[in-house]
C-alpha cells in the first residue's frame, strides 16, 4: 500500500517543482539538520508562568527587532521542541496531564495533537464569528494562498475568550495561542486589523515567495506589523489578567533563508526542520501585580469533532 501510494503521489505531482523541493526537505535535509542542531528544546509546561501567551510563527531575531524589550523584566531566546504547530503541541503536551491548565487557542492544530492533555481546551476557532470580528473575504484558492483571513481569529477576539475562561477557571494557568504573527498578514501596528482592500493575500512567506509572486522584504514587513499589533493585544491580556506572563512562540519562521549546508533555501514552516530561524524563539517575562493560586486538577477531552478540525486546517492550507 506504502508503494501505490507513493506512485500515486508522484504521479498527481511529477510536474511540480514545489512539491518535489519538499519531499527532497523532508527526507535528506531534515535529519541533517537535526543532527547539526539537535532535537532538544524547552519543556514549556515546566517553567514558571500564569500565562503562556503564543506568537504563532515568532521568530526571536524579528520579535527583538519589533518588540520594545525593555518593556519586559526579562528576556532570552530559547529553543523550540518544534519547527511547526503540531510538532511544538506534541513534544510539550502529547499524553501528558495538564490539569491545571486552560488552553484557549486560536490554533486548531491543539484538538489534533493534544486533545486530552489539558483541564479544558477552548477551541476560539470553531466558534461561530458574528459582528466586528469577522473578517470577510472572497472565494480563494486556499492551497495556492496558504491561509484564508475567513479562518483567522483575530487577537481581539481571542482576547474576549480568554476574559471569559479566566472568570470561569480563576485558579488555572493559562496558555493563549494567537494566530499572529502567521499569515496572513491582517493587523497593523496600531492594534486595529486592516480592511479588505489593504490585505495582500500573497503576502506569505510559502508557495507565493518561493515562486517570485512577491518579494521577501515586503513578506517580512507585513510580518513585522502583524507581529506588533499582535504583542499590542497580548501586552494588554497580561496586564489585565495579572501575574506572571511570557511572550513566546511555538516555532519561527523561514524567509527563503539557506538550509546550509544545503544550496537550497526554506520557507515557511515545515515540520521536523531544525533550522535555527525555525526553533530559536523569544522568550519574555513580565509579572504584573501579584501572582494567582493556581489548582490543579481533571483533564479533559476537546468535544471537537475530528471533522471540524480536518475542515478547519484545510482552510488554513495544512491538508
Amino acid at each position: 500500500m506504502a508503494i501505490l501510494h507513493a506512485l500515486s503521489e508522484i504521479a498527481d505531482h511529477y510536474d511540480n517543482r514545489y512539491w518535489w523541493r519538499e519531499r527532497f526537505q523532508e527526507r535528506i535535509v531534515s535529519p541533517v539538520l537535526a543532527r547539526i542542531h539537535g532535537r532538544d528544546g524547552v519543556d514549556v509546561a515546566e517553567r514558571e508562568w500564569d500565562n503562556l501567551l503564543i506568537l504563532d510563527a515568532c521568530r526571536a531575531d524579528m520579535f527583538e527587532s519589533v518588540i520594545d524589550l525593555g518593556d519586559f523584566d526579562s528576556y532570552e531566546e530559547v529553543c523550540s521542541r518544534g519547527s511547526s504547530s503540531p510538532d511544538w503541541i506534541a513534544a510539550n503536551f502529547a499524553d501528558r496531564e495538564l490539569g491545571d491548565i486552560v488552553y484557549i487557542t486560536a490554533n486548531p492544530w491543539v484538538a489534533k495533537e493534544a486533545p486530552s492533555s489539558f483541564h479544558k481546551v477552548v477551541d476560539v476557532w470553531a466558534e461561530e464569528q458574528t459582528g466586528d470580528e469577522e473578517i470577510h473575504t472572497d472565494e480563494l484558492d486556499q492551497r495556492d494562498l496558504a491561509t484564508s483571513p475567513a479562518a483567522t481569529v483575530t487577537a481581539q477576539r481571542l482576547n474576549g475568550a480568554v476574559e471569559r475562561v479566566a472568570d470561569e477557571h480563576p485558579n488555572k494557568r493559562y496558555i493563549v495561542h494567537y494566530f499572529q504573527p502567521h499569515a496572513p498578514c491582517i493587523g497593523l501596528p496600531d492594534g486595529s486589523v486592516k480592511d479588505e482592500q489593504e490585505m495582500d493575500l500573497l503576502l506569505h512567506p510559502g508557495k507565493p515567495l518561493y515562486e517570485g509572486r512577491i518579494e521577501r522584504e515586503a513578506v517580512w514587513e507585513a510580518y513585522e506589523e502583524n507581529l506588533a499589533y499582535v504583542v499590542s493585544h497580548a501586552r494588554q491580556l497580561a496586564i489585565d489578567l495579572g501575574g506572571k506572563s511570557v511572550f513566546t512562540a511555538d516555532h519561527g519562521e523561514l524567509f527563503g533563508d539557506w538550509l546550509w549546508p544545503f544550496p537550497i533555501r526554506g520557507y515557511a514552516h515545515p515540520r521536523n526542520l531544525r533550522h535555527p530561524a525555525l526553533v530559536t524563539v523569544p522568550w519574555a517575562e513580565l509579572t504584573v501585580g501579584t501572582r494567582r493560586r493556581i489548582e490543579s486538577g481533571a483533564t479533559s477531552r476537546t468535544d471537537i469533532e475530528r471533522t471540524a478540525v480536518t475542515e478547519q486546517l484545510e482552510k488554513l492550507g495544512y491538508m
